[in-house]
C-alpha cells in the first residue's frame, strides 16, 4: 500500500464540491446562452450534460464516495450518460450525425453494466477502475472526434477545437492514469496524493475552461452566420451583390488568380409567373434555378442573384468554349425544370436567357466583363429567348 504524505492528502468532501460547482456553474453559464439561442448545435446537450456531470458528484457525497450499493451505481450511470450526451453535442456541433437513441443507450448500458459487475466482483475500487477507465476511453474518442473534424471546419473554429482537443486529451490521460493507480494501490490513493491532486485540480479547471472554449466556438459560429447572411441572398442562398464584390475582389486578390468569364442568366417572362401563378410559385422558380446552377458549377465557380430574376455566374480559369459549354448545359437544365405551383394548378415550366463575357484576367476588367455579359443577353433576348449568346465586338457598337 502506498504511503502518502500528509501535505498531499486532501478531503474527498472539499475536491468533489468544488468539481461539482464548477460542472453546475458552467451548466448554468451554458443554460442561459441556450436560453438566447436554443437552435445552437450542440448547446442544449452540452448544458444539460455537465449540470449532470455536477449532480452525479453531489449524489456521490450523499451515499458517500466508497458507497457500492444502488444508488452509488446510479451515479455512475449518471457521469457515464453524461459524458455520451457532451459527445453526441460536440458531434451535432461539427455536423456529423449524432448516435441514434437505440445505439447511444446500448452503448450506456454496456458501459454501465461493465462498471455495476466490477463494483459487484470488487467492491469501491474496482468500481472506481472500471469507471474511470470507461470515462477516460470516452474522452479519448471524443479527442480522436475532434482532431479528424479540425480540417474540415473554417479556420476561425480551429483554434477553439484544439484548446478543447488538448484540454480533454489531458483529462483522459489523467483519468486512466487515475484508474491504474487505484487498480495498483487500492482507495487509498483515490482522493489523496500527488496524482489525486493533480487529476481534481485539472479536472475542476477543465470544467471551466471547456464551456468558455465552447461558447468561444458558437460565437465564432454565429459571428461567421451573420457574415454568410449579409453576403448572401435570404430567398435562394446564392451571394447577393455584396457577396459577389466580396468574392471578386478575394478571387482577384490571390496570386495565382485565374481569369474568369462572366455569364449573365435571366429566367424568362418571370413576370408573366408571378402574374400567373402567383409570388410564392415565382420565389419556388427562383429558388429551384439557383439550385439548377449551384448543382452545375465547379468549386472554383461562383454565382449570385444581381437583379429580381437575374444571376451572374462566375465561371473561373475556362476557356470561351468551356465557358459557352457551361452556359448551354445550365440553360438546358433549366428548361427541364418542373417546379409545383403554390396554387396547386400543376407544375411550373421556365426558360432562361445566358449571356458569356470574354474571358477578363483582373479586377480592373470586372465591369467590362459584366457589361459584356448584359450586352450578349439583351441580344439573346432580341433573337427570341431560351438561348446562349456570346459577346461579340459588333454588340459595343
Amino acid at each position: 500500500m502506498a504511503v502518502v504524505p500528509k501535505s498531499l492528502q486532501m478531503d474527498p468532501f472539499t475536491v468533489i464540491v468544488m468539481l461539482a460547482i464548477h460542472l453546475l456553474g458552467s451548466g448554468g453559464l451554458l443554460f442561459l446562452v441556450w436560453r438566447l439561442m436554443p437552435d445552437a448545435p450542440g448547446l442544449g446537450r452540452w448544458w444539460v450534460a455537465s449540470c449532470l456531470f455536477g449532480l452525479a458528484y453531489l449524489g456521490r457525497l450523499l451515499v458517500g464516495v466508497n458507497s457500492t450499493d444502488l444508488r452509488g451505481s446510479a451515479d455512475d450511470a449518471l457521469m457515464l450518460f453524461a459524458v455520451l450526451l457532451f459527445s453526441d453535442g460536440l458531434r451535432e456541433f461539427v455536423g456529423r450525425a449524432v448516435l441514434r437513441w437505440q445505439a447511444a443507450a446500448m452503448l450506456w448500458f454496456a458501459l454501465f453494466a461493465g462498471v455495476a459487475t466490477a463494483t459487484v466482483l470488487g467492491g469501491a475500487a474496482a468500481r472506481h477502475v472500471a469507471l474511470n477507465l470507461c470515462i477516460g476511453s470516452l474522452y479519448a474518442a471524443l479527442v480522436w472526434t475532434i482532431v479528424f473534424e479540425v480540417r474540415r471546419q473554417p479556420v476561425p473554429l480551429r483554434a477553439p477545437l484544439q484548446l478543447l482537443s488538448l484540454m480533454l486529451g489531458g483529462l483522459s490521460a489523467l483519468t486512466l492514469l487515475r484508474a491504474l493507480s487505484i487498480s495498483a494501490n487500492g482507495m487509498e490513493v483515490a482522493f489523496k496524493g500527488t496524482l489525486a491532486k493533480a487529476f481534481y485540480m485539472y479536472a475542476s479547471l477543465t470544467a471551466v475552461v471547456v464551456a468558455l472554449t465552447l461558447l468561444w466556438m458558437l460565437f465564432l459560429r454565429l459571428n461567421g452566420q451573420l457574415a454568410d447572411l449579409a453576403a448572401r441572398d435570404p430567398l435562394t442562398g446564392v451571394l447577393n451583390r455584396n457577396g459577389l464584390d466580396d468574392m471578386v475582389g478575394r478571387h482577384f486578390a490571390r496570386r495565382d488568380a485565374s481569369p474568369i468569364t462572366v455569364l449573365l442568366l435571366d429566367i424568362d417572362h418571370f413576370k408573366h409567373i408571378n402574374d400567373s401563378f402567383g409570388h410564392a410559385t415565382g420565389d419556388a422558380v427562383l429558388k429551384a434555378v439557383a439550385g439548377a446552377l449551384l448543382s452545375h458549377l465547379r468549386a472554383e465557380d461562383f454565382v449570385a442573384r444581381v437583379g429580381g430574376e437575374e444571376f451572374l455566374i462566375g465561371c473561373a480559369g475556362a476557356q470561351s468554349s468551356m465557358a459557352l459549354t457551361l452556359a448551354e448545359r445550365l440553360n438546358k437544365s433549366i428548361g427541364q425544370l418542373q417546379v409545383p405551383a403554390a396554387n396547386g394548378a400543376g407544375m411550373v415550366a421556365c426558360t432562361a436567357s445566358v449571356g458569356v463575357s470574354c474571358s477578363i484576367a483582373s479586377l480592373a476588367d470586372w465591369e467590362r466583363g459584366a457589361r459584356q455579359a448584359d450586352q450578349a443577353l439583351y441580344q439573346a433576348k432580341a433573337e427570341g429567348r431560351n438561348g446562349v449568346r456570346p459577346f461579340m465586338a459588333s454588340m459595343a457598337a
